[in-house]
C-alpha cells in the first residue's frame, strides 16, 4: 500500500495530536460525588487538624502508660577522697522501679563502690554490694496518683475529640453537598446566561439588517446594545463566580486539579438522600420530645457532661489533699539481712485556710460547669426550633416556587401558540423559553435548601 505525501502529513498530524492529548487524558480522572465526598471527608483540613489532636493525645496516653512500666536507671557519682591517700572512686547504683497497681509501687536499689570490682571473686563482688527491696501502699486516702490523674484527664480529652470528630464529619459532608448543589444550580444559571447572551446578540444583529434595510431605527440598535451589554456582563460574572466557587470546593475537599468532578444531573447518592428525607416526618412528634431525644445523641452534651465528671474527680482530689496521708511500706535490706515495715502518717495540722480555698474554689467551678450546660441546653433548644421552623418555610418556599413554574407554564402555552402563529417574534419566544426555565431552577434551588435543611435537621435530631 502506497502513501502520497498528503496521507503521510495527516497521519503524522493525527498521531501528534494524540501524543499532545495522551497525558492529559492519562491524567485526568473522573469521580462522582460520593467518592468526592468520601475524600473531603479524609483530606479536608479542619477534620485532619481534629485527626491529629487525637493522635497527639493518643501519644501522650502511650507515654504516661509507658511510666508504669519497669524503669531502670544507671547512675555514677564521682567520689573524690582528699584526706592522706587522695583516692578517687565511684558509686554505681542501678535502681528499678515499677508500678504494680494503684497506690502500689515495687522498688529495689542496688550499689557498688568500684573498688569492689577489683576483687576477681564474683561472691566478693556479691557481698560488696549495698542492695534493698521496697514496696510502698497508700492506704488512705484511696486517691489517684498523679500519673493516674494524667491518664484519666487524657482519656477523657480523647472520648471528646472522638465524639467532636464523628460530629463534625456528617456536617462536613452536609455543607460539601450545600456547595456541590450550589455549583450545580450556578452551572445551569451559567448556560442560562450564555443563551440569553446568544439571544441579544441574534437580536442585535436582527435590529442592525432591518436598519440596513430601512425598517428599523437607531434607537431600537441602542436598545439592542445596551440588552447585549447587560447580557454579556452577567454571563462574564456568573461564569467567573462559577470558577471561583468551584476552586474553593476543590481546595475544602483537598482534591487535586487533575480530577474531574461533574457538576450536573443527579446522582444516583444525591437521590437516595431525595428520598429518605422526603419520607422524613416530623409533624405527630412533639418538639420537647424530639429535643430530649437529641440531647443524648449531640456531641457538645455529651462532652459537657465528660468536663463535668473530670471537674467531680478533681474535686476529690483536692479533698484528699487536705485528709491524712497514711502510707504504708516495707522492705529487705541485703546488707544486714533483715526485713522492716514502716507506716508513715503525714496530716498538715494547718495551712492559713489554703485547703479550704482550693475545695471552695473546686466546687465553684463544677457550678459553673453546671451553668455552661444549663446554657448549653437553651441554645441547643433554640437552633432545634430555628431549623425545623426553617423546614416548614422551605417547604412553603417550594410551594410558592412550583405555583409560579406552572404560571410560567401556562403562560409558554399561549405564547407557543401565538409565535406559531407568527404574532410574537422568535426573539420573545426564546426569551420565554428562558424565563421557563429561570423558573425550573427556582423550583431546584427550592428543592435544595429543602433538603439541605433536612439533613441538618436529622444529623441534629441523631436520625
Amino acid at each position: 500500500m502506497k502513501f502520497n505525501k498528503k496521507t503521510f502529513r495527516f497521519i503524522s498530524a493525527i498521531i501528534i495530536t494524540i501524543i499532545l492529548l495522551l497525558p492529559g487524558v492519562l491524567q485526568a480522572k473522573e469521580i462522582n460525588l460520593k467518592e468526592a465526598i468520601d475524600w473531603g471527608i479524609q483530606h479536608n483540613y479542619d477534620l485532619e487538624e481534629i485527626r491529629y489532636n487525637i493522635e497527639t493525645l493518643e501519644r501522650n496516653l502511650e507515654i504516661l502508660d509507658a511510666g508504669n512500666a519497669f524503669q531502670v536507671n544507671l547512675d555514677v557519682t564521682p567520689i573524690w577522697d582528699f584526706g592522706g591517700g587522695n583516692s578517687e572512686t565511684s558509686l554505681l547504683t542501678l535502681s528499678v522501679e515499677k508500678t504494680i497497681a494503684d497506690d502500689l509501687n515495687i522498688s529495689a536499689d542496688i550499689s557498688w563502690n568500684e573498688n569492689d570490682f577489683a576483687d576477681i571473686s564474683f561472691e566478693e563482688v556479691v557481698e560488696g554490694a549495698n542492695a534493698g527491696i521496697q514496696l510502698e501502699k497508700q492506704i488512705f486516702p484511696d486517691s489517684y496518683t498523679q500519673s493516674e490523674q494524667q491518664i484519666f484527664q487524657t482519656k477523657n480529652n480523647i472520648k471528646k475529640k472522638v465524639e467532636e470528630l464523628a460530629w463534625k464529619e456528617v456536617e462536613k459532608q452536609i455543607d460539601f453537598i450545600e456547595r456541590y448543589l450550589s455549583l450545580v444550580r450556578l452551572t445551569e444559571e451559567v448556560s442560562l446566561a450564555e443563551k440569553s447572551f446568544q439571544l441579544a446578540t441574534e437580536e442585535l444583529e436582527r435590529v442592525q439588517q432591518q436598519i440596513r434595510l430601512g425598517e428599523g431605527g437607531y434607537q431600537q440598535e441602542a436598545e439592542a446594545k445596551i440588552v447585549l451589554m447587560e447580557a454579556e456582563n452577567q454571563f462574564f460574572n456568573l461564569k467567573q463566580i462559577l470558577v471561583q466557587q468551584q476552586k474553593e470546593w476543590y481546595l475544602e475537599l483537598k482534591l487535586s486539579e487533575d480530577i474531574q468532578v461533574q457538576f450536573m444531573g443527579e446522582p444516583t447518592y444525591l437521590d437516595n438522600l431525595r428520598s429518605n428525607m422526603g419520607q422524613l416526618t416530623l409533624e405527630n412528634e412533639k418538639q420537647e420530645t424530639l429535643f430530649k431525644q437529641s440531647l443524648d445523641k449531640h456531641y457538645q452534651i455529651k462532652n459537657a457532661y465528660i468536663d463535668k465528671e473530670s471537674l467531680l474527680k478533681e474535686a476529690k482530689w483536692t479533698e484528699n489533699e487536705g485528709k491524712p496521708q497514711i502510707n504504708l511500706s516495707g522492705g529487705y535490706e541485703l546488707s544486714d539481712n533483715s526485713w522492716y515495715a514502716m507506716l508513715d502518717l503525714s496530716w498538715n495540722l494547718t495551712d492559713g485556710g489554703a485547703q479550704k480555698l482550693k475545695e471552695k474554689g473546686a466546687e465553684a467551678t463544677i457550678l459553673q460547669k453546671e451553668k455552661e450546660l444549663d446554657q448549653l441546653i437553651k441554645t441547643l433548644q433554640l437552633e432545634m426550633n430555628q431549623i425545623m421552623d426553617q423546614d416548614k418555610y422551605y417547604q412553603l418556599n417550594l410551594q410558592a416556587k412550583l405555583a409560579a413554574l406552572e404560571k410560567e407554564k401556562s403562560t409558554k402555552n399561549i405564547l407557543e401558540k401565538q409565535y406559531q402563529e407568527k404574532i410574537i417574534s422568535s426573539t420573545q419566544w426564546q426569551n420565554q423559553l428562558i424565563a421557563l426555565a429561570e423558573k425550573e431552577l427556582k423550583v431546584k434551588e427550592a428543592q435544595d435548601l429543602l433538603l439541605v435543611n433536612r439533613l441538618r435537621l436529622a444529623h441534629f435530631l441523631g436520625i
